[in-house]
């Protein structure tokens, strides 16, 4: 699946965070970039499932970054587990950080929070932690913890703690119907089946970071614009709750609808326009229209 083209293109680099654990960035960069996307990938994947759209980005003119986040991937850390939301946000925002220090100031910077993913995008956002020139949240986890387990689970998940693993019970036919990619996750090791308690109780940490604490932007004005990236179907995501937290913060968020009904845009048959429509976001050009058709086959 993965071509000689792409792999040629694919870069990894380590850096080590605050407190010595190795962080792996994925890196798709072409030779004169027009803009970058720092790309914050969701609970099951990691970097390495943008094989597709890393190419295809840099194709455009767009650098890809994608760190494994500590404990997928191939970073470092307890598999499957995070010791806090602080981490976390501590971990992203020095990727963030190296990313914006490493490019000409004037291209431009892009995130991209996919499923949970965006809840870690948003509780950066929240908590000032970056600042990048355009947001983009794909299927994101945003308020997902509370629409399902209300106030008092979301306390009780906040109380769990320890590295006592449960299964992820997320089927892969959720993420995609093509079976060339339910083959790649069949046989990606690196793909996560499994949490801890301390992982449960940092995804509840993180929502009520941007539901409970301060709005997001004075004014519900952002200084960068937002974008929501959602397929017609999703059985991962509640996808409405996730536009309205997301449209309270930001009542100006531009939203694009994928003919897709499946939870990775990128494995569907849409991705094709997920990735034009995404360059156009990063370049600052006017993107495609609010709604994009998938291209069966693309």
């Amino acid at each position: 699946m993965i071509t000689e083209a792409q792999s040629a293109l694919h870069r990894t680099e380590t850096h080590l965070a605050a407190d010595g654990v190795p962080l792996v960035l994925h890196q798709w960069i072409p030779e004169q970039p027009r803009a970058a996307v720092v790309y914050v990938h969701g609970l099951q994947s990691h970097g390495g499932w943008l094989f597709e759209s890393g190419p295809e980005l840099a194709g455009r003119g767009v650098a890809v970054f994608a760190p494994d986040r500590r404990g997928a991937g191939a970073s470092g850390g307890p598999r499957g587990h995070l010791p806090s939301a602080a981490t976390v946000l501590d971990d992203y925002a020095a990727q963030f950080a190296a990313v914006r220090a490493r490019l000409p100031e004037a291209v431009p910077i892009t995130a991209v929070g996919q499923s949970f993913g965006g809840s870690v995008l948003a509780a950066l956002l929240a908590t000032g932690r970056t600042t990048p020139d355009a947001v983009v949240f794909c299927a994101p986890a945003l308020g997902q913890q509370h629409a399902r387990h209300g106030r008092d689970g979301v306390a009780a998940l906040r109380a769990l703690h320890g590295q006592r693993r449960s299964p992820v019970t997320l089927r892969d036919e959720d993420y995609t119907g093509d079976q060339r990619y339910l083959s790649f996750m069949a046989n990606d090791h690196a793909m996560l089946r499994q949490i801890t308690d301390g992982f449960r109780s940092v995804m509840a940490e993180l929502e009520l970071l941007y539901t409970e604490g301060p709005e997001l932007w004075q004014r519900g004005t952002p200084p960068f614009p937002v974008h929501l990236a959602r397929p017609e179907r999703d059985a991962v995501i509640d996808l409405d709750t996730a536009q309205s937290e997301l449209v309270r913060h930001c009542p100006d968020t531009v939203t694009a609808h994928f003919d897709a009904d499946s939870h990775y845009l990128e494995f569907s048959p849409a991705r094709r326009q997920v990735w034009n429509w995404l360059a156009d976001i990063a370049v600052h050009r006017a993107p495609v229209a609010q709604r994009s058709g998938g291209t069966r086959g693309a």
